[in-house]
């Protein structure tokens, strides 16, 4: 994680904010988008969560205007009150310092705001293991990079009978970094798709490459009944390059419907490399 001072500066009550690109909105807006048009159906279910395990502070501001806007936890929280509110609301972040700032800001809202400490693969099983069986749950995995993207939440996402995942791959990560990866000395790659050595081979170039690596990756995904979303949205930078995809997981169609309408299905329905 970079150090506090090159992304993060405190405010005038002592709270983190992370220092973001305006691209920060999209992201934003496809989470709320999703938030609302799922309201109804949260209406048929006592128990909703909404999960977050990269939670940061719960505030953000764009380098180059200054403007401030919510984090997702405080953004998922705040939009799910304008139709049917969650029922909880699960943060975690391997910084305490963060953790701390987005408990913080979602208690001054009124939410009924569950922190959980440590790393997400340690928090996420303690958070599931909180949960009613029989509950609605939307899940947000938004880490900084694909080693941190461990399999093993998904893994444990998958004991949900009803879950929503949102998940956010760096594009720009596996572009840059897939020789480093693929290196025996890293195990970036084998943390998000455990096995794939055995099944992929290096001889290929970085395009056919990585294509490879997201395809296991989405079986293994896949497998565990957790069905990917024809269309990934992809998250572009100011100079239009190309940043994450925001890659969608359900178990039932409805939801899927539902990830359809709020994207631009209609511009990229696949991965593009």
């Amino acid at each position: 994680m970079p150090s506090k001072g090159e992304s993060y500066y405190q405010d005038e009550k002592g709270l983190w904010v992370e220092k973001v690109g305006p691209w920060a909105r999209d992201k934003q807006k496809i989470i709320t988008d999703y938030v609302q048009i799922a309201s109804a159906t949260r209406r048929k279910y006592q128990h909703c969560s909404f999960i977050d395990v990269f939670s940061g502070p719960g505030q953000s501001q764009i380098r180059d205007t200054g403007q401030l806007i919510d984090g997702s936890p405080v953004a998922a929280y705040k939009q799910g009150c304008v139709g049917h509110p969650f029922s909880s609301v699960h943060v975690s972040d391997a910084d305490a310092d963060l953790l701390g700032s987005a408990e913080a800001r979602l208690r001054d809202l009124g939410a009924p705001v569950i922190a959980t400490k440590g790393p997400a693969s340690v928090a996420l099983p303690r958070i599931v293991n909180q949960l009613s069986s029989s509950g609605l749950h939307l899940a947000l995995l938004d880490p900084h990079n694909l080693g941190t993207l461990s399999f093993d939440l998904f893994e444990c996402l998958s004991k949900l009978q009803r879950i929503d995942v949102i998940v956010h791959v760096s594009l720009s990560d596996l572009q840059r970094n897939v020789d480093r990866y693929t290196s025996k000395a890293h195990e970036q790659f084998e943390k998000f798709a455990p096995g794939w050595r055995n099944h992929i081979s290096t001889e290929m170039n970085q395009a056919a490459l990585r294509a490879a690596i997201m395809e296991y990756w989405t079986n293994r995904v896949v497998s565990l009944g957790l069905p990917r979303a024809r269309h990934c949205e992809l998250i572009k930078g100011t100079n239009n390059q190309r940043l994450y995809w925001l890659i969608f997981l359900a178990k039932h169609n409805l939801p899927h419907a539902f990830w359809e309408k709020i994207t631009s299905i209609s511009k990229s329905p696949t991965f593009d490399f």
